[in-house]
């Protein structure tokens, strides 16, 4: 799991409606608590990476958000898949992909 992905769920949470927001908590806090052993911090080491991977995809014409890039990046640097069902997302970045709704 990725720092970023919290972020980016965290934030998801805090747009939701407000009938939806406990449930919405709920799950997160226990995501944390099930994942938070297993996630993966953005650290120098895996800025420098992400850096790598612009001037890479600049190089080929290619893009990716700022979120989608950050999480390859981190995958990139442990050497770890991206588990996805939008996978094309995450495809310019070169990194291993599994999806698991397939």
């Amino acid at each position: 799991m990725s720092v970023v992905s919290f972020a980016e769920l965290q934030f998801g949470l805090e747009q939701a409606p407000v009938t939806h927001r406990a449930s919405l908590a709920a799950w997160l806090a226990e995501m944390r608590r099930t994942l938070g052993p297993a996630t993966e911090e953005l650290t120098e080491s895996v800025l420098v990476r992400w850096k790598g991977l612009l001037t890479d995809l600049k190089a080929r014409n290619r893009t990716m958000t700022c979120e989608d890039s950050l999480i390859a990046a981190i995958a990139l640097f442990h050497g770890h898949s991206i588990a996805t069902h939008n996978k094309r997302h995450f495809e310019p970045a070169g990194v291993p992909l599994v999806d698991p709704l397939d």
